[in-house]
């Protein structure tokens, strides 16, 4: 009996010895995203007319812009992150846990009316991704809807007076 438990412990050591080591695993994704500081780089993908009349935007499919702004202890980003410069907006209902990101925003532009944008993202403890898509609903001609893809970099754990629009 001795002896079969010797040969059994060694089997039990050396089965260990072959065992590949544990993939690594991937960084833990936050419950929401991380209070603090980005920098947002918006692509134009798509842009279209949607009422047939030119299109008064300022974009051009291509364009590439940049824009920085906080997302809050709450996860969810400050609209000036996501809207067109000028438009006052308003974050309604954002949906953020577990990696995804699905925000709304509320906005008005002057002179022009109501422009309606949702985020559909995902986001790590580093930034986050997504497209936005932007629709017009203006009172006169001009109706436009545009796609852009966003890639969000989180550049400071606090958000700072710099990176906060001046109104």
């Amino acid at each position: 009996m001795h002896k079969s438990f010797i040969v059994a412990l060694g089997t039990i050591a050396l089965a260990g010895c072959g065992e590949a080591p544990a993939a690594k695993q991937e960084a833990a994704v936050p419950a929401k995203p991380v209070a603090g500081t980005y920098e947002v780089t918006a692509t134009v993908k798509s842009l279209v007319s949607t009422d047939k009349s030119p299109l008064p935007t300022f974009a051009k499919v291509g364009e590439v812009t940049k824009t920085v702004g906080c997302v809050g202890s709450d996860g969810a980003p400050a609209p000036e992150l996501l809207a067109a410069k000028g438009d006052v907006c308003q974050v309604k209902d954002p949906y953020t846990r577990n990696g995804r990101m699905n925000v709304t925003l509320d906005c008005r532009r002057k002179g022009q009316g109501q422009v309606l944008a949702m985020l559909d993202g995902a986001y790590t403890a580093e930034g986050f991704t997504g497209t936005v898509t932007a629709n017009s609903v203006f009172t006169g001609s001009g109706d436009y809807k545009m796609v852009q893809d966003i890639v969000a970099k989180k550049t400071a754990d606090q958000c700072t007076a710099a990176a906060v629009p001046k109104a």
